[in-house]
């Protein structure tokens, strides 16, 4: 479900907090006091360190609240800067997010579920206690990152049901 981590120990690799701060680029005190404001210390933001999801989520739910939907969807994007992510192509990381996730993640997160589909679109299945607009921003990123070598991709968001695991759907196909 949407903000609420299943396991309330599971921790993020805290460098990927800092994709936060950097998505509040014109106007890093406001994202700095959210964070701060969460029990997330800036100095603690490092590869090196894992932080509580909870707290994150936490932080997360507080600016789609006070700064809006959108701005979750740009710190999803930015996750591709910090996150522990295996070389490859945007493809093949797109279908094997969940390993991904959890080398970024200790603990019940929930799952990404990925599949190729018979007219070769990339079917990513969200469930995850993340927001489904963070969510949306993320696979962006993945498609819009150097490793796409040039390929451009469509992603199509499919919301999912309200206060459910399955929080959206996004269907990433190759444009040629």
């Amino acid at each position: 479900m949407e903000f609420v981590c299943p396991d309330p120990m599971a921790l993020v690799r805290a460098a990927n907090v800092r994709a936060t701060l950097d998505a509040f680029k014109l106007v890093p005190a406001i994202g700095r006091r959210i964070v701060e404001k969460h029990d997330l210390k800036i100095e603690d933001l490092r590869p090196d360190k894992f932080v509580l999801v909870q707290d994150w989520l936490d932080a997360l739910r507080e600016i789609e609240g006070v700064v809006g939907r959108s701005k979750l969807r740009e710190v999803g994007r930015n996750i591709i800067e910090t996150a522990a992510i295996p070389e490859g192509d945007t493809e093949s990381i797109l279908l094997s997010l969940d390993h991904v996730y959890y080398a970024n993640h200790r603990g019940d997160v929930g799952h990404y579920y990925s599949k190729r589909l018979a007219d070769n679109t990339i079917e990513v299945r969200c469930e995850t206690p993340y927001p489904r607009n963070f969510e949306w921003g993320l696979i962006e990123g993945f498609c819009l990152n150097d490793c796409a070598r040039g390929k451009r991709y469509a992603i199509e968001f499919i919301d999912g049901p309200p206060k459910a695991a399955h929080t959206c759907t996004l269907m990433v196909r190759a444009l040629f």
